[in-house]
């Protein structure tokens, strides 16, 4: 989950409404750079997240009995979600599966080397993806080029569902486009975001998260949180895109 530090308490966002919100920002990406089955790209970026399916099996507290931001939690190599998240995306579709298995390598190959379990899964993703184009008869080049809207996408995602946008109009950079060009993202004094390059396709386009606030700061047990994120008032964080 993503946990955001309020002045009143806790924003907390399901990391499943995060790739939602990716999924939206992708599909309003221009036609004409749409790549060959375009909608199962838009699918795997909505499911590149699931490893929230898994949840009771997961810690969702610090230490302190904080809620456990995503970016702060361990990684428990002995039980590796994205296994599974990538063997449900694999009964659904090898195009899928594909896109996010190359999103968790993309993940984890900057820790490769620190643990035996993880350059395990990593080799297992490299062997998968080469058979899997083989199978498709993609080339890397192929992958690559859809790929980069999944990244993209769930990278403006994230900077919105962390509040990352800087103030004072000053530009952020998100992820290169398909021709390679950086897009950025800003936030205008009018509260409107825009992006440079403009790639969306319409001049203009609402988003919104579900995002769940919480006043208590510290929870004595997964169980008390788990009831006070069942009970948590709920409301939709939303943003305009302007050209």
């Amino acid at each position: 989950m993503i946990v955001n530090s309020l002045k009143e308490g806790w924003e907390v966002v399901y990391q499943r409404s995060h790739a939602n919100l990716a999924a939206i920002l992708v599909a309003a990406w221009r036609q004409q750079d749409h790549v060959p089955r375009w909608t199962e790209l838009v699918i795997a970026t909505a499911q590149h997240d699931d490893q929230e399916m898994f949840w009771d099996e997961a810690t969702h507290l610090t230490d302190i009995g904080a809620p456990l931001d995503f970016a702060e939690a361990p990684l428990d190599t002995s039980r590796l979600n994205a296994e599974r998240v990538i063997a449900n995306a694999y009964r659904q579709g090898l195009w899928i599966a594909l896109l996010i298995s190359r999103h968790n390598s993309f993940l984890y190959e900057p820790l490769r080397g620190q643990d035996a379990r993880l350059d395990a899964f990593l080799e297992a993703q490299k062997r998968n993806q080469t058979a899997w184009r083989q199978q498709l008869g993609y080339s890397a080049e192929t992958l690559e080029a859809a790929y980069v809207f999944l990244r993209w996408a769930d990278r403006l995602s994230l900077i919105l569902c962390r509040r990352e946008l800087p103030e004072r109009e000053r530009e952020l950079d998100v992820a290169p486009g398909p021709d390679g060009q950086m897009v950025r993202v800003m936030a205008r004094a009018d509260g409107t975001i825009t992006l440079r390059p403009w790639v969306l396709a319409a001049d203009e386009l609402r988003v919104s998260v579900e995002v769940r606030r919480l006043r208590q700061l510290q929870f004595q047990s997964e169980a008390a949180f788990q009831q006070a994120l069942g009970e948590a008032e709920l409301e939709a964080r939303a943003w305009c895109f302007k050209r």
